[in-house]
């Protein structure tokens, strides 16, 4: 087993507090220092940055199942890479002019209308250009009646946290996040997933349909009531519609009074925060560790500590440091820091005297508790210098001669 594993699997399992891909985690900070930034990742950070992490939308329904899929609006069911119709590198999913994508994702568990706004409270992405977000939408665990409503705000593909406010495309009319919640609810819906395209203008494209005039009947003549017996009377089911446009394609919930909306302009998106779960697509950073002196003695090592920089975590991601050898490690008690945006750390790290017995190499490893990311580096621990008294002289007893 390499050594990232075992840094990875120990630190994970030894932690309590701070949730770490599913799993408890605690590390509270005592005795080292490091340059904090504010905010905080998600608990989950992951990257896609190839097209082995897409797959072709099937022709029919969408699964939302915890993966991505994608189609080219141009041809839904056409198949191949999404590098061929996008490219994915520093800036993020991106498309050109004329060209338009989207991608969706299901979530681990459907969320119900009473959660929806925790779900969307820490929602945010980074675009540049023409990107939409959208949520799917399911009623009464019927996997065929799925539909998809809209981040309606402009920027960043509408979503602004708990303030985002939605459109639903079958009506053009837009609602906050608790009014949304209350349709849902009303349609025994509940949230199954979520869809992103790149390329395209949702919110400026959807418009009210026009209000269409009813009718006039002419009423018939009157004729003499007969009196019937009244049957009792029952309650009628809520058939309450879910809001949005129905999901059979990554292309249906495009259309607009049976007319396809066109790819408006260029487009990108390099982040994505939903529930607990930031996705970059962009490079996933190779994690690395230095310190700033490689060897320290074994009193250096245990009281004032060693200093180490670290890089390639996830913004603002919390962590956490183990030591051992290159075939175990085990979590430090006490070392927690705090990635900056650009996702490094720097700070002290006072071993325990414990775990750094004597004499050695030791490996110092650092693991970011939201993405993963570990990184490793030698150090060198030597013994203190002897201590002790110097001999006293002792006086050899003689005759002195002197000349002159």
């Amino acid at each position: 087993m390499d050594l990232h594993t075992v840094l990875r699997s120990r630190i994970t399992a030894a932690a309590v507090g701070a949730t770490v891909l599913g799993v408890t985690a605690a590390l509270v900070p005592t005795v080292s220092t490091a340059n904090v930034s504010s905010g905080a990742a998600s608990a989950v950070v992951t990257w896609t940055d190839s097209a082995a992490d897409f797959t072709a939308a099937p022709e029919g329904t969408v699964p939302l199942t915890d993966q991505w899929y994608w189609a080219a609006l141009s041809d839904p069911t056409g198949g191949g890479k999404i590098t061929d119709h996008a490219t994915i590198d520093e800036d993020g999913l991106s498309v050109s002019t004329g060209e338009a994508i989207g991608v969706i994702r299901g979530l681990n568990n459907p969320v119900a209308p009473s959660e929806l706004g925790a779900l969307v409270a820490g929602a945010g992405a980074e675009t540049t250009g023409v990107t939409s977000f959208g949520l799917a939408i399911q009623e009464g665990g019927d996997s065929s009646a799925q539909t998809v409503v809209f981040a309606a705000g402009d920027g960043d593909a509408g979503l602004s946290g708990s303030s985002t406010e939605w459109i639903d495309p079958s009506t053009g009319t837009t609602e906050s996040t608790s009014e949304l919640a209350a349709a849902l609810k009303a349609a025994d819906a509940e949230v199954v997933g979520y869809i992103v395209y790149v390329g395209i203008d949702i919110a400026g494209e959807i418009t009210a349909p026009p209000a269409t005039d009813e009718p006039t009947e002419t009423p018939a003549p009157a004729e003499t009531p007969t009196t019937a017996p009244t049957p009792p009377t029952t309650e009628a089911p809520d058939t309450t519609p879910a809001p949005g446009t129905e999901l059979k394609s990554l292309a249906s919930p495009l259309e607009s009074s049976a007319e396809p909306l066109a790819a408006d302009a260029s487009g990108s998106i390099s982040a994505l925060r939903i529930d607990d779960t930031t996705t970059y697509f962009t490079p996933q950073p190779t994690a690395a560790v230095r310190l700033v002196t490689t060897s320290a003695t074994l009193t250096e090592a245990t009281t004032t500590g060693v200093r180490v920089q670290g890089s390639g975590f996830a913004p603002n991601e919390l962590v956490t440091a183990a030591v051992g050898d290159a075939a175990d490690a085990v979590a430090i008690p006490g070392v927690q820091f705090r990635a900056d945006a650009d996702g490094n750390v720097s700070g002290t790290i006072v071993l325990p005297a414990d775990l750094v017995d004597g004499a050695g190499t030791y490996v110092l490893g650092l693991v970011g508790l939201s993405s993963a990311q570990t990184a490793a580096t030698p150090l060198t621990v030597t013994a203190d210098p002897a201590t002790g008294t110097a001999p006293v002289a002792v006086p050899v007893p003689g005759t002195a001669t002197f000349t002159g």
